[in-house]
């Protein structure tokens, strides 16, 4: 199939692309490497992942960084630091001739959540993606809350440390990368020997040592999510990015997170946790609900 729409979902290590219809089954997916030498590259990869098709009718982005969804302005690029106050939809759409959404991507999934997934049937939840940084969005009242300066839900500059500096971040404390250096650190290997699925294969064959990382690893997390509970009274908490496939990484979150809940005072609210049901796709899913909301005649 060549025709349809182009979702997009760009991340720190990869650009994941799918030729989606409206609705939204997926005929076609594949991945690239994410360009870091500068904003041509960038621009030229996604271009070149539209001319793999014909007949496209749109693309739908799916974003690292704070992103202006109605005027389609990357404010920044997260990871990707040569984006700031880029309008890439519209430049991106003259390239390619059609028309370009681009949102959050933490919000992209919070959209695919509260369409058909795990916050369908609430109307107040927080999603939370674990991946090179921490994605969060808000949803109130089924709508996602964006802030004044579309930034809520930037969880990644959270500041948890006793220091003013980039290591006191919650992105430094509780992101996948920390989370295999750490692992690393135990088991004595190099860094770049370690990956996710290592660290999960390993949890979940019992390796002591990695249970112990990962148990601390999820109590940072339970404390911040508990935090969070209180500070927006959520529903549910949707918790995404690829270790959310991973059933011991959710397990052990919920399970400091009731350990939390237990020393309060009967009456204040322990956080529901649940794994974001799109996992991978959510991310692209979502974008393509903004894009079929913007732009409903296009098919």
């Amino acid at each position: 199939m060549n025709e349809g729409i182009l979702a997009i979902d760009v991340g720190g290590t990869d650009i994941k692309y799918a030729l989606m219809d409206r609705e939204r089954k997926i005929y076609e997916q594949g991945k690239v490497p994410t360009p870091h030498d500068g904003l041509e590259d960038y621009l030229s990869t996604l271009e070149s992942i539209f001319r793999k098709y014909d007949g496209v009718s749109g693309i739908a982005m799916s974003v690292p960084g704070v992103i202006d969804m109605d005027k389609g302005i990357c404010h920044n690029g997260g990871a990707l630091l040569y984006i700031k106050e880029f309008p890439l939809a519209d430049e991106l759409g003259k390239r390619c001739g059609v028309p370009v959404t681009v949102m959050n991507d933490a919000k992209a999934a919070a959209l695919a959540e509260v369409g058909s997934g795990v916050l369908s049937d609430v109307d107040d939840g927080i999603v939370i993606l674990f991946g090179t940084g921490i994605g969060g969005a808000l949803v109130k009242d089924k709508k996602l809350h964006c802030g004044k300066h579309q930034s809520a839900g930037e969880f990644s500059n959270i500041l948890i440390g006793e220091e003013l500096k980039q290591e006191s971040l919650w992105a430094w404390h509780s992101s996948v990368l920390t989370l295999c250096a750490k692992a690393a650190q135990v088991k004595g290997v190099p860094p770049e020997e370690m990956n996710g699925v290592k660290v999960f294969d390993l949890a979940e064959a019992g390796d002591p040592d990695i249970l112990k990382v990962l148990d601390e690893f999820t109590i940072e997390i339970a404390k911040m999510i508990s935090n969070l509970q209180f500070i927006y009274d959520p529903e549910r908490f949707a918790i995404g990015g690829g270790i959310s496939s991973r059933p011991i990484f959710i397990e052990s979150i919920r399970k400091y997170v009731n350990l939390i809940g237990s020393q309060f005072p009967e009456g204040f609210p322990t956080a529901q946790i649940e794994a974001c049901r799109y996992r991978n796709d959510a991310n692209l899913i979502g974008a393509l609900e903004n894009f079929m909301d913007r732009f409903p005649e296009a098919q």
